[in-house]
């Protein structure tokens, strides 16, 4: 009976060291995927931001080799600005398109008045 009890020790030892080690591996997981995806993303965006200003510089080696000085927040930025110009863009060309439908209408307007003032 007393090797019985020493067997079941055993497991019990057995399953205790295995649970532990799984809690800890995904422990592990947890903390280093979201380092994992962080550095994953600023070395994406590192190579988005080369890629770009290479193109806008003509392949420029000088200018490429600038992104490798900059901190993620400064490529965050960089990459960025494009997005927000365009949405400038478009702002600017909804603000010019409803300008453009209140002159024609005020002058529709002034029109029927003049119209109706030479009767």
């Amino acid at each position: 009976m007393d090797e019985n009890k020493q067997l079941d020790d055993n497991q019990k030892n057995i399953l205790i060291g295995v649970g532990v080690a799984f809690i800890f591996g995904l422990l592990t997981l947890l903390f280093t995927s979201d380092k994992a995806k962080t550095k994953t993303k600023s070395v994406v965006n590192r190579q988005k931001a080369k890629h770009y200003v290479g193109s806008k510089f003509n392949g420029n080696k000088k200018a490429r080799n600038v992104v490798d000085n900059l901190s993620d927040d400064e490529i965050n930025n960089l990459l960025g600005t494009p997005d927000k110009v365009k949405d400038l863009e478009s702002k600017f060309s909804n603000m010019t398109d409803d300008l453009k439908d209140y002159v024609q209408d005020k002058k529709k307007e002034s029109k029927k008045v003049m119209n109706k003032l030479k009767r």
